[in-house]
């Protein structure tokens, strides 16, 4: 399990980090809907209850979401510190799994002085209404993407979901956040998000700064970067940690895909001729395993067995990243919400004409990943953003701690080093791996983040794990 961060159309959403909001944006509390305080509910272990916020906090006579809440109860109401809410990135991913499975993605240590937090924001899980293109997902995300497949794909998404297509912005979930802090009656929360979570937290974090009692950012994105900048740099990214990947195979006689020491040519082959499974789901699988480099044994024996005419092993990785395999049937909307929310963060989205233009320069720094990651005309096609609507820059007084993997291919190190330098009171924790995300993982991040969120204790500036 992996927080999420999303491959969509070509791949990721989580360089997705320049919201939208609709102009003048104050840094209020929202003045819509009052929510009364939850009405919690015992759901197995945990607790569970709903709020309300409007589809756009200017107009909210438009209609409302329905927001699911889950918490886990501060082990010890002795010193409890308040609430930690959290974030498991994407764009598109439902929170709730979060607080059920505290366990698993936060320490005792956090689960102890805080009641955890989670949420399905708009769009997503098992929110209401849920943004969802239909169930013929294969037709495009299995395939080389076109125009034509592409506006066929925009058409349904636009048909299916006419009423929110148009509010399913970063900026919008920020403000549910701050619904939701006001409908706990927190003064101040503190905040835990990661991935595409980052930017998700520090829009929130640029809106209410003053709610902010801590945040932390865990493998955070670029901020206030364009759609070309964030191409480029995760094309980068992900063919640095194949290359990584195909370099380690070919001098370990153990790798399954060792192919004489010839993996990088035996890995070509397999793009060029599709004998078992078409190049969009080889590199799709291939990008999901490049995540983490505890996944990749299990990457080289699904190419070595594709090698050998058998395409299972790639079609389970393919299918496991968009969740269409048992038990994530809640996340199976995924990759349309990350679209959704990618396009309405978009003011100035690229047109058709321009995505072709820059594919030359993203297939110099990415001769594999280039044509996959650069190829994406979603935002190009999607429906035309309000005149209204204007960029927000990132940028927050509150205090953050952002963390950074050197080896991450998914947010570059760079990336997070750039959101660090965008928040005026923040400090940068950089850790020496190869995976995305490093919490719980790596022993010296985890022990400087805790102090943080409970003591209050800021790391020494730029910290090295």
């Amino acid at each position: 399990m992996l927080p999420i961060c999303c491959l969509f159309p070509v791949l990721l959403s989580c360089g997705n980090t320049s919201s939208t909001a609709p102009a003048p944006t104050a840094a209020t509390s929202p003045t819509t809907l009052e929510n009364s305080p939850p009405e919690w509910k015992k759901c197995g272990d945990i607790e569970c209850s709903t709020i309300t916020v409007p589809f756009d906090y200017a107009s909210p006579e438009l209609g409302t979401f329905q927001i699911p809440l889950t918490r886990q109860r501060a082990l010890d109401d002795d010193l409890r510190q308040g609430v930690l809410l959290v974030n498991p990135g994407g764009p598109g991913a439902p929170g709730t799994s979060l607080a059920q499975n505290a366990a698993y993605y936060f320490s005792k240590d956090l689960m102890t002085h805080f009641d955890i937090v989670g949420w399905d924001p708009r769009g997503t899980g098992a929110s209401t209404p849920t943004f969802d293109c239909g169930d013929s997902y294969s037709d495009f995300f299995a395939n080389e993407r076109t125009t034509a497949s592409t506006q066929r794909f925009v058409d349904a998404c636009k048909a299916k979901n006419p009423q929110i297509i148009s509010h399913m912005s970063t900026a919008a979930s920020a403000r549910d956040i701050e619904a939701i802090r006001i409908a706990l009656g927190e003064e101040k929360i503190s905040y835990f998000g990661f991935s595409y979570g980052s930017t998700l937290g520090a829009t929130w974090a640029t809106l209410f700064p003053n709610t902010v009692q801590g945040a932390v950012f865990d493998a955070a994105a670029a901020p206030n970067s364009t759609s070309a900048e964030r191409r480029l740099t995760q094309a980068a990214g992900f063919e640095k940690q194949l290359t990584a990947f195909l370099a380690q195979c070919s001098k370990k006689a153990s790798c399954a895909f060792h192919n004489n020491g010839k993996a990088v040519q035996a890995f070509d082959d397999l793009l060029k001729t599709e004998a078992t499974v078409n190049a969009t789901v080889v590199l799709t699988a291939t990008a999901s395993s490049l995540y983490d480099d505890s996944a990749w044994e299990d990457l080289a024996k699904a190419l070595q067995s594709a090698q050998d005419g058998d395409g299972k092993l790639l079609l389970d990785l393919y299918n496991s990243y968009y969740y269409q395999d048992a038990g994530y049937e809640a996340n199976r909307n995924v990759s349309e919400a990350s679209i959704a929310t990618i396009c309405a963060d978009e003011v100035t989205p690229l047109t058709t004409e321009e995505v072709d233009a820059q594919i030359e320069s993203v297939m110099r720094v990415a001769p594999r990943f280039g044509e996959f990651i650069g190829r994406d005309y979603t935002c190009a096609l999607w429906p035309t953003q309000k005149p209204a609507q204007r960029e927000l820059k990132i940028s927050s007084t509150a205090p953050i701690v952002v963390i950074g993997s050197t080896n991450d291919p998914v947010t570059p190190l760079a990336s997070s080093q750039s959101m660090s330098a965008s928040l005026q009171n923040s400090r940068f924790i950089s850790v020496n791996s190869s995976r995305h995300t490093s919490y719980l993982k790596n022993d010296c991040a985890t022990q400087l983040v805790d102090a943080f969120l409970i003591k209050g204790t800021l790391p020494p500036s730029n910290s090295q794990c």
